[in-house]
């Protein structure tokens, strides 16, 4: 049976979604302390097929504790707009978000999805310590970036595990002011080079986000880079990735 894990504020208001769930005879709790609780409560959460976090919790307080949510290792699905939210300063909430419940959806598109993600299967276990990542691997990691995620690399090396604004990285990135479409083209960037960071062996964690801030590099990783002769290659680096280019994302 799936059993699914309602965070919401108010449960009177998820009638609409309650009675899907209960027409495809889904197990569910409604709570709103979980979603606040949810490092402490882990063991709780996971016992859930997947959870949905309703729209009665704003963007603003899901930028806080999606972290922690993530880290319980069962589906996120979200309330709301996608398309609106990713044409705002939240539109990198979509990386850790797995399944998007929208306005439009019919009760037979939110069956389907929760279908789908009650036969998620996680991916085995990756090294969370950047230990397990060889000499070979690093090689191989710094050879398939890009040239933008190169350079945003470099950038967060150069901050040394300070959060840079993801205006200034628009700014440094493409000499213009920040945009909505910077925004977006920031986004898609950081989220290919944590997709390469996992190919690689690296934690995701690697690289943290602030919300209304930016990006940084943990501690753990910044230090793996240094320890891995990052500053020798780094003022080639710097030239190379600062040289223009048409490339835009």
């Amino acid at each position: 049976m799936t059993k699914v894990l309602l965070l919401s504020k108010n449960h009177m208001i998820e009638s609409n979604l309650q009675n899907i769930l209960q027409r495809v005879n889904a197990e569910f709790y409604c709570s709103s302390s979980l979603f606040y609780q949810a490092k402490e409560q882990a063991q709780v959460i996971q016992y859930f097929s997947l959870v949905i976090v309703c729209d009665t919790i704003s963007n603003v307080e899901l930028t806080q504790y999606i972290k922690g949510i993530k880290s319980c290792g069962i589906p996120i699905f979200r309330m709301g707009n996608k398309k609106q939210i990713n044409a705002t300063e939240f539109s990198w909430l979509d990386d850790d978000i797995d399944y998007w419940i929208e306005p439009g959806d019919s009760d037979s598109e939110i069956i389907d999805k929760i279908a789908r993600a009650s036969f998620y299967k996680p991916q085995p276990g990756r090294p969370s310590k950047e230990e397990g990542f060889t000499g070979q691997n690093y090689s191989n990691f710094i050879n398939r970036l890009s040239k933008r995620e190169l350079q945003l690399l470099v950038y967060l090396y150069e901050a040394n595990g300070e959060t840079i604004s993801r205006e200034l990285l628009c700014q440094k990135m493409w000499k213009t002011e920040m945009s909505h479409a910077g925004f977006s083209n920031l986004s898609a960037i950081a989220k290919r080079l944590k997709l390469k960071m996992l190919a690689a062996g690296i934690d995701t964690e690697g690289m943290g986000s602030s919300w209304g801030q930016g990006y940084f590099l943990q501690a753990p990783f910044l230090s793996f880079l240094k320890n891995n002769d990052f500053d020798k290659h780094f003022s080639a680096i710097s030239t190379h990735v600062e040289a223009p280019h048409e490339e835009t994302t």
